[in-house]
């Protein structure tokens, strides 16, 4: 009977059952949140360069229309810095890809380029910005 009871939950009139007797929560929403092109993401950039942050999509599936602030900071020589913000209304199931309207420039050494949401979501890329690249 446990298995059966097992087996009838994981199909969805089960599910919907656990849920009117309370025996299961709803799923939980979240917001995705990933670069738009990753495999394009540069592993060096030409220092003095202007880098250009990349472009990043916003997924909402926390089940309503929600807010989501976002920023774009820079890492280098152990100091951060933004370098570009905002804010988006998605509804339910939407998203919505960002470029930031910016660029900096690209000073020599290791890099980091994080993505941040307000809710403490964020990715990052690092790279390294190298004298050695031909800018051409």
């Amino acid at each position: 009977m446990v298995v059966a009871a097992g087996l009838g939950a994981q199909t969805e009139q089960g599910r919907d059952l656990l849920l009117a007797a309370g025996l299961a929560g709803a799923p939980a929403g979240y917001t995705e949140l990933a670069f738009a092109t990753p495999t394009a993401l540069p592993g060096r950039v030409p220092a003095t360069s202007f880098l250009v942050p990349p472009a990043f999509t916003i997924r909402n599936v926390t089940g309503r229309q929600r807010e989501h602030a976002w920023s774009v900071r820079l890492v280098e020589s152990g100091r951060t810095r933004a370098v570009a913000n905002g804010r988006v209304t998605l509804a339910d199931g939407q998203s919505v890809t960002i470029t930031p309207p910016t660029k900096a420039l690209c000073a020599p050494g290791p890099i980091t380029i994080r993505v941040e949401l307000a809710g403490g979501q964020a990715i990052t890329h690092r790279a390294v910005c190298s004298a050695d690249i031909d800018e051409g």
